[in-house]
């Protein structure tokens, strides 16, 4: 799963552009050598390798890794104990780890991939949760509103992900999840500043993955 999301969020920039996912299958970024499956097994492949193409021997990235690693260890936290519930809470985590990745990269979020995640939360959150509905028009106001003091210090597609995960949330539970994406957010600003590499644009949505994670984990 976790090697499936990565190839997605390497891909997902493909999707505004038309391309396919999932082709052409997956090969090194360097030589272009199609990888066998004993090349693409989760975690283990890398290791054996250690993260050098089997091919041409150049270094690549452990991001898949990473991604994989992650991924297993909230499958292992979430589905100890089946339950639709954590199941959907689940799923939410992931797509969401996603959209965060591609925006990361390419500062921007990919609509179509949210769109679909989202119908399908909305869909499944009707029998799992309540559904806070004014919650989004107050997100939208809060959004108008910093507009006027902040301009541009909030993206349209973070307002569309802040609004979708607010029907889900309690007033208390999105307040949390907006202060530790915005203090980790300025933690990681000020990181960068003492490293002298100031940013010139800093994505939100990965920050709002990391509140969203220690939310769902601080609850479950």
């Amino acid at each position: 799963m976790g090697s499936f999301l990565a190839v997605i969020c390497i891909r997902g920039i493909r999707v505004p552009q038309k391309k396919s996912l999932l082709f052409p299958s997956s090969c090194c970024d360097y030589c272009g050598q199609r990888l066998h499956p004993s090349e693409m097994i989760p975690l283990f492949s890398a290791l054996r390798q250690k993260f050098h193409c089997s091919h041409c021997q150049q270094p690549f990235s452990s991001r898949s890794f990473w991604l994989e690693l992650i991924c297993g260890l909230l499958f292992w936290l979430f589905l100890r104990d089946f339950h639709w519930l954590l199941c959907w809470q689940l799923f939410w985590l992931l797509s969401s780890l996603v959209l965060a990745v591609i925006d990361w990269d390419h500062l921007i979020v990919e609509m179509r991939i949210f769109l679909s995640t989202g119908m399908i939360l909305l869909i499944s959150g009707l029998f799992l949760v309540p559904i806070y509905w004014l919650h989004p028009l107050i997100v939208g106001s809060g959004f108008f509103l910093s507009q006027k003091i902040f301009p541009n210090s909030l993206g349209l597609g973070d307002l569309w992900v802040i609004g979708l995960w607010s029907l889900f949330l309690t007033g208390y539970e999105l307040l949390q999840l907006l202060f530790i994406a915005s203090v980790s957010g300025l933690i990681f600003f000020s990181c960068q500043l003492l490293r002298k590499k100031k940013p010139e644009r800093l994505p939100f949505l990965p920050f709002l993955f990391i509140g969203l994670l220690i939310l769902l984990i601080k609850n479950h």
